[in-house]
């Protein structure tokens, strides 16, 4: 009986793993296909570009974290992992759809500056490795010529928690 079950968990590791991978892969692919096609428009492969790097960022640290030869990882640890890097790499996705609908609803140039501004701070103020290298992770983030000045190093699930809560109290 105990091997059933143990056979039956592993089965269904399995497939929470397999459904956690493919939300990644199909965001990253589909920010990769936008951001390799010339007939799109260059500010939509700019948003593409960053959605890229984001994920291909979390991507590499959770990678480091799987190889960390100083601690081995049980299955539950590996798949806490996987599952970590899939909701961040949704909450990004979502958070990104957010903002642009934000940005694009504002009219004056003010309120333009405002929503920048609640995304801004949300991207720096929850940073999800402590990257120490702030240059890298920082890249977007005061580059004029993105609209999507955020830093890589985020927390996505908790960034998008706060921009909610600061735009349900304007």
């Amino acid at each position: 009986m105990k091997k059933i079950i143990i056979i039956i968990l592993a089965v269904a590791a399995t497939a929470i793993n397999a459904n956690a991978q493919e939300i990644f892969k199909t965001i990253f692919e589909s920010s990769n296909k936008t951001l390799n096609n010339t007939k799109e428009d260059v500010s939509v492969r700019k948003i593409a570009l960053f959605k890229v790097d984001a994920l291909t960022y979390l991507n590499t640290k959770v990678l480091e974290q799987m190889s960390d030869t100083t601690h081995t990882l049980s299955p539950d640890e590996m798949m806490t992992l996987i599952v970590k890097r899939d909701s961040q790499a949704y909450y990004m996705y979502d958070y990104i759809n957010l903002f642009i609908k934000e940005y694009s609803r504002a009219k004056k140039q003010h309120e333009k500056d405002n929503v920048m501004k609640i995304f801004r701070d949300a991207s720096i103020n929850f940073p999800l490795f402590n990257e120490p290298n702030r240059e890298f992770v920082l890249a977007y983030y005061n580059r004029q010529d993105f609209l999507t000045q955020f830093s890589l190093d985020t927390d996505w699930v908790r960034a998008n928690a706060d921009v909610r809560r600061r735009l349900r109290g304007k």
